[in-house]
């Protein structure tokens, strides 16, 4: 099967900052059926130094332009609501990203004749594939993540239209979370969901397990965030939850893993409420093994995320999967999609989005563990992060989304 993978979010390189899951995806599924041919499609990103094609192990890489001058293509990679809000004169963009896009993925179906499109996040990639689809009759899934779908609700009568007809299209649907499905689920009646249904699952996306069968951290009054500094993830609450913590606990100290366009706004915050450099500390992107040794040397992991005023959410990070595969004592808010597997107090603790103090009570309860106690939560962390296993998901993918082309 020849399978043409189209994203707005595809790392150029292993040190772009470009969050990876969508490459580890490809991966994966060639390594669970080493007979899939796939193709990748993404716009270009300046700032990752991306070449308009380039062959790799286990796919080939196909970039387009959307926008001139070119240093306006600053919607791929790093989040294209965040981005929006950081720089609003890019609005633009967003109508050429889409024309751009179908442009490119139009002219590559045609050369390439894949058997099938693969569409992460409903906008544009399922939009346009669909329009490919109705063009060439090359039918298309779609992984919707999380805002993909619901910034629909932004434009009235028209938008729901949209994602409807979309929807309905596709051959096969996947959510990332409970919460990112129910997202899509707001926009049909019950008749017309009921119909819909059976095409869609909830699949999320994987993590590399390590070798280790024990847990394999630091103490817990290491804490750790890793992510990109944009306002869904809720950084901000984490900073004044570590100064609470650190009037009674002033031995609990926070990393910061990860960049983007709140990090100087966080370094000012962390100032504001008096954390100097023994309290927390900006890494910036880390990956490998230095992002490895990080998780090895901290005990506690922290996923603060919001859903902000504009609607931007996580659908599931990652990056707490991340954490859970190593042992970590996890906290992190429902509104992350953790509730989907996080059992409070047993393989980690859940809170509320935009509460500080509560954030500040999970973390003193962490800090506060037992051995005994850190251990078995440990142990329960790497059960649970079993099922985000590349290899089981990956195999979960093509058995669900593309069981019509016999893979």
């Amino acid at each position: 099967m020849h399978l043409l993978v189209v994203a707005s979010t595809f790392p150029a390189h292993d040190a772009d900052p470009v969050p990876a899951f969508v490459r580890d995806q490809v991966i994966a599924l060639r390594a669970e059926d080493p007979s899939l041919r796939v193709t990748v499609l993404a716009p270009h990103d300046r700032r990752s130094g991306t070449q308009s094609s380039t062959r790799h192990a286990d796919y080939d890489e196909h970039r387009f332009h959307y926008a001139w001058p070119r240093g306006a293509e600053q919607l791929a990679g790093r989040g294209i609501m965040p981005t929006l809000q950081a720089k609003p004169w890019l609005l633009p963009t967003v109508l050429t990203l889409f024309v751009g896009e179908f442009l490119a993925l139009w002219s590559l179906v045609r050369r390439e004749r894949p058997d099938v499109v693969y569409a992460h996040w409903f906008t544009p990639q399922a939009v346009v594939a669909r329009w490919v689809g109705r063009l060439t009759g090359t039918p298309f899934v779609f992984t919707t993540h999380a805002s993909d779908v619901s910034v629909w609700w932004k434009i009235p009568w028209l938008g729901p239209r949209v994602v409807r007809s979309h929807a309905v299209r596709a051959r096969r649907i996947t959510a990332v979370s409970r919460r990112s499905m129910a997202k899509l689920r707001a926009f049909f009646d019950d008749d017309a969901w009921a119909a819909l249904e059976p095409r869609t699952r909830i699949i999320p996306m994987g993590v590399d397990l390590p070798d280790a069968e024990e847990p394999s951290v630091g103490p817990g009054e290491r804490v750790l965030f890793v992510g990109r500094l944009a306002e869904k993830k809720g950084v901000a609450y984490l900073l004044e939850a570590l100064a609470e913590v650190r009037r009674t606990r002033p031995q609990v100290s926070l990393t910061v893993t990860g960049d983007g366009p709140l990090r100087a706004d966080l370094e000012q915050r962390a100032v504001e409420l008096g954390l100097g450099a023994d309290a927390v500390r900006f890494t910036g992107y880390l990956t490998g093994a230095d992002k490895a040794a990080l998780l090895a040397d901290h005990g506690t992991y922290v996923v603060p995320s919001i859903i902000t005023d504009s609607g931007d959410a996580e659908g599931l990070p990652v990056a707490l999967m991340e954490g859970l595969a190593v042992g970590q004592v996890c906290i992190a808010t429902a509104e992350s999609g953790a509730d989907d597997f996080l059992v409070d107090g047993e393989n980690g603790f859940l809170v509320g989005e935009r509460d500080s103090a509560a954030l500040a009570r999970a973390l003193t309860a962490a800090v506060d563990l037992d051995d005994a106690r850190r251990a078995r939560m440990g142990h329960e962390a790497m059960r649970t992060a079993r099922q985000f296993h590349w290899p089981t998901v990956a195999r979960a993918h093509l058995d669900f989304l593309f069981a019509d082309e016999g893979v």
